[in-house]
Parts: structure tokens; sequence; C-alpha cells
């Protein structure tokens, strides 16, 4: 049984290793593309997007060496630092699609009415609650507890909130 244990753990860090490889070569494809498509041309294209791409690189090294020097775990804050820096790198780039997805297909005239299975407003809901609430939380909260201890917590202090008592 404990070679069956060992093979997992052994694949887990492969798998970890790979991860982390192919982020940072995302990464640098993305820096090298857009100095590229900047360099190109006689205008200043995506100035923003580029220097957010630069940013989010360095602030996610700099985050995973303070997390990691305050007890947490580096490599769970550096995972949802990348979900949220790839979710804002598709957003910029697949534009069109995000629009898409969050209003629904534009119609040429009013007569046609498409089957629509979530209104427009629930879709805009979830997509801005999880980028703007959901993954920052997790990033901040998961690298120093599971979520069951920060239930735990929660509820400890909104019960002693409530009743009055201290640890």
């Amino acid at each position: 049984m404990s070679s069956i244990n060992s093979g997992m753990h052994v694949l887990s860090c492969q798998f970890q290793a790979v991860f982390r490889m192919l982020f940072g070569i995302l990464m640098i494809i993305c820096i090298a593309y857009l100095l590229l498509q900047r360099s190109g041309s006689s205008k200043q294209t995506m100035p923003v997007t580029f220097m957010v791409i630069l940013l989010a690189f360095v602030c996610g090294f700099v985050g995973k060496v303070c997390v990691d020097s305050l007890g947490g775990s580096g490599y769970h804050w550096i995972l949802f630092w990348e979900i949220i820096c790839l979710v804002h790198f598709f957003c910029n780039v697949c534009t069109p699609t995000l629009f898409f997805l969050l209003y629904g297909p534009v119609n040429a005239s009013q007569e046609m009415k498409d089957k629509i299975r979530l209104p427009y407003w629930i879709r805009r809901v979830v997509f801005w609650a999880t980028l703007l609430l959901i993954l920052p939380l997790l990033c901040g909260l998961i690298p120093f507890a599971g979520p069951r201890e920060w239930k735990d917590h929660i509820l400890l202090r909104i019960n002693n909130y409530l009743w009055g008592t201290e640890d």
C-alpha cells in the first residue's frame, strides 16, 4: 500500500512542478507577445495591459515570498494569484467572447428571441462576484488555513460576538 501512496506522491510533485513551469512559460510568452505587439506599431498600443501583466508577474513573486515569510503556503497563494491573472488576461484578449457570455447574442431585429438559459444579470453577478470577491478571498485566506479551519474560526468569532464571551 505504501508503494501506491509513494507513487501518487511522486506524481503529485511532478504535476506541481510541471504546472509551475508552464505558468512561468505562459507569463514569458504573454510578456514577449505584448512586447512584440507594442514594438511592431508606430503608435502605443495596450500600454496598460502590458504594465499590468508585468506588475502581476512581479507581484506574484513578491506575494509568494511574503506569504511564505508569514507562515502561510506560498504555493497556494501563487495558485490563486495565477487564476486571477489568467482570468484578467483572457478577459483582455477574448473581449468579444466575454461579452457574448455575459450578455448573450446580439440580435439585429427585436422580433427574434433566443432561448436564454440564464438571464444576463445572473451571469454578470456570478462573473463579477467571482472576480471581485471569491477569488481574492480565496487568495488571501486559503494559504494560511483550510476552509474548515476558517469556518470554525468565523463561527467562533460570531459566537463570541453574539454571546459576549471571550476565549
